[in-house]
């Protein structure tokens, strides 16, 4: 089977029927859930990259203070990923012929990769290479940023 038979199966499931040819008010709840989680995720890798950077919230040891934020990071994760396969399924062919989309896939994988090793491992400890923090910082914010970013450019392109 290829991928357009997969995506077109998708969509004419009774799950994609269901979604794509319901009140409008479920893609806007959809939207809303997945741009609030990304809020929450966006909010807590900042939040944990500006202690690692020790330029706020010092009071605390680094993996004391990165508890309840990394928690948020999966919880605005689950909320994002879950809305956005509501959405996608709804237009699976629309949604994969789009190269913002795409991009915005890869970078989300790249992103949880780097959440899951790196980031993980700099955070669960109290010193680290300087070096390997502002490296952990610079990669989790170009990528969670990314994926924003080419989130939004969908519409557009």
């Amino acid at each position: 089977m290829s991928t357009v038979e997969v995506l077109t199966a998708l969509q004419n499931s009774v799950l994609g029927h269901a979604i794509g040819k319901s009140d409008h008010l479920v893609g806007a709840t959809a939207q809303i859930f997945h741009v609030l989680g990304f809020v929450i995720l966006l909010a807590s890798v900042v939040l944990i990259n500006l202690r690692l950077a020790g330029v706020a919230l010092t009071a605390q040891s680094i993996p004391q203070f990165t508890r309840d934020p990394s928690r948020l990071i999966w919880v605005g994760l689950a909320s994002a990923v879950i809305s956005g396969i509501l959405m996608f399924v709804s237009a699976p062919l629309l949604y994969f012929a789009n190269p913002a989309f795409i991009t915005k896939i890869w970078l989300l994988l790249a992103a949880v990769i780097v959440q899951v090793t790196l980031y993980r491992h700099v955070i669960s400890r109290d010193s680290v290479n300087p070096w390997l923090n502002r490296a952990s910082i610079v990669f989790s914010l170009f990528l969670w940023f990314g994926v924003g970013v080419t989130g939004r450019a969908i519409g557009y392109i």
